[in-house]
């Protein structure tokens, strides 16, 4: 596996934009796994005109670096390759979002959670992102522990088959629940949670 340098993530260095490239980066290859009704054909950020916004909040709300808890934890961050290619985002949040309060309600005082609202690898980074996604995954668990939790959790699409699911089983996650939103055409998803 490269080297890799996980850093936070900036408004300064356009890493907002940056996790909407990442994501762009990966609606190609999504189709050719079998895997396109993830998020559909189109770019993020006609899809999805608000995902700048979201990406900008964390962002944000990262820099401001709030504790625990205030109620609006943030933490963004960016890892980059040996070659200061950026490789992969990840965005960890206190809160969780509505689609998976049917599995997950919102916090839960006497079980709190740190929910991983984002982890996407950059496409574009070819083999300098390898491993990245994992070393993130470590990295959250380092966070979720600082913030004085013991529980992470995460949403992901099931659809072909469940492998993404099964990549988070891999890594040490255990699901809580299936949902369904409809709102999405009928988005077929899967919420996880990792104990530490």
């Amino acid at each position: 596996m490269p080297s890799l340098t996980i850093r936070p993530a900036t408004i300064a260095a356009s890493d907002d934009e940056l996790l909407v490239d990442f994501q762009d980066s990966q609606i190609s290859w999504l189709s050719t796994v079998g895997s396109g009704g993830q998020w559909g054909t189109k770019s993020v950020r006609e899809a999805n005109p608000t995902a700048c916004e979201r990406t900008r909040s964390w962002v944000e709300r990262s820099e401001q670096n709030a504790q625990w808890s205030s109620g609006d934890w943030c933490r963004a961050f960016v890892a980059e390759a040996g070659s200061g290619t950026p490789v992969a985002g990840m965005v960890l949040d206190s809160t969780a979002p509505a689609y998976v309060h049917s599995v997950l309600p919102t916090q839960d005082e006497s079980d709190p959670f740190v929910y991983l609202a984002y982890l996407m690898s950059n496409r574009h980074a070819g083999e300098e992102r390898k491993g990245a996604a994992a070393a993130l995954l470590a990295s959250a668990k380092d966070q979720v522990r600082s913030a004085g939790l013991t529980r992470l959790c995460v949403d992901c699409w099931r659809g072909n088959d469940r492998k993404l699911v099964r990549y988070y089983e891999s890594q040490g996650f255990k699901p809580l629940g299936d949902f369904t939103v409809t709102e999405k055409n009928d988005w077929p998803g899967c919420v996880l949670e990792m104990r530490l």
